[in-house]
């Protein structure tokens, strides 16, 4: 079941770039760019997920796989800069103070540190098989667990209770309760595949916000005036 849900999952991540790179063009804000960036990253991790059946274990598989784990740990955390970015569109007045810029730096910056010691350098990578999924993955800790994944949904669920209260936009909040959701059930269901479509829905969330989020600022009120 998995194998077949890899491939499905990777089709609709390709359908949600297409959707975004529009916004990543046309958008000057930052936080646009690193959804684009999200989204690669996250295609390339399911492509690697849905090859390891015809790939076999091998070094080949092995490299892929370390590098899906990199991109994981260096992208995951940018959903805080997503997040902060969010609140200064909807002008959200502590969003610009100095304060918060560092603290949401500093809580990015914790992050990837966290993540490159528990899912780069702590780490054993040994071929499993699963579902009919060949991938490699850590022997030495609860791989069903990315704490750098868990804590970004913190900052996005202040953002998506914000943009719910002042746009009255459910989408995003709806996204960050169902994927955290899902990421509880993946992890007691040891299931990486439910994840992996948990996570789908929250990037869909975002563009979907981000789609709200354009239309909001081509409608700001000097637009109007004008």
């Amino acid at each position: 079941m998995d194998a077949f849900l890899y491939p499905l999952i990777t089709f609709l991540y390709l359908i949600l770039s297409v959707w975004s790179f529009r916004f990543f063009r046309e958008s000057s804000f930052w936080g646009t760019s690193w959804i684009f960036f999200i989204i690669v990253g996250l295609i390339y991790n399911n492509l690697v997920l849905s090859l390891g059946r015809w790939m076999g274990e091998g070094e080949v598989l092995e490299v892929m796989s370390l590098f899906r784990y990199l991109l994981h740990v260096l992208l995951t955390p940018t959903l805080v800069f997503v997040a902060l970015d969010i609140l200064r569109r909807i002008n959200v007045e502590w969003s610009e103070y100095l304060s918060t810029h560092i603290i949401y730096n500093l809580y990015t910056f914790s992050l990837t540190v966290i993540g490159v010691f528990t899912e780069i350098v702590w780490i054993n990578l040994e071929p499993v098989t699963q579902s009919g999924v060949v991938r490699y993955a850590s022997v030495d800790a609860d791989s069903y667990l990315s704490y750098s994944t868990l804590l970004t949904l913190i900052p996005l669920f202040i953002s998506a209770v914000m943009v719910w209260r002042q746009l009255r936009w459910p989408v995003l909040l709806l996204g960050v309760v169902v994927a955290t959701a899902g990421g509880i059930l993946a992890v007691s269901l040891e299931s990486f595949v439910i994840g992996s479509a948990f996570e789908l829905i929250l990037m869909a969330s975002l563009v979907l916000t981000e789609q709200k989020l354009k239309q909001e600022d081509f409608h700001t009120p000097e637009t109007l005036a004008g």
